[in-house]
């Protein structure tokens, strides 16, 4: 189960992002260990930590202003294996 959210103290990111309280799950994984996180959410790098991944720490609370974090903010551009459906 995933920790609560450290809570966003910074006024303006809180008047100005189009997030809720859970913005801490919005990790970015680079593979089955590795996962990008941004530092300010240090209840879910330790969780991440005891669930055996890497956390990376990436300063990127500013970009909840946008309406999200690193999964919102990227787009895979090569993708390895053959095309397949999920439908």
């Amino acid at each position: 189960m995933a920790s609560d959210p450290d809570p966003i103290t910074s006024p303006m990111v809180r008047i100005t992002s189009m997030c809720g309280k859970w913005l801490s799950m919005n990790v970015l994984m680079i593979d089955e260990r590795r996962v990008v996180v941004d530092p300010h959410h240090a209840g879910m790098m330790r969780a991440l930590e005891r669930w055996g991944f890497e956390p990376i720490p990436c300063p990127f609370l500013n970009y909840a202003a946008f309406g999200g974090a690193f999964h919102c903010a990227t787009l895979d551009i090569r993708r390895r294996g053959t095309l397949e459906s999920y439908f």
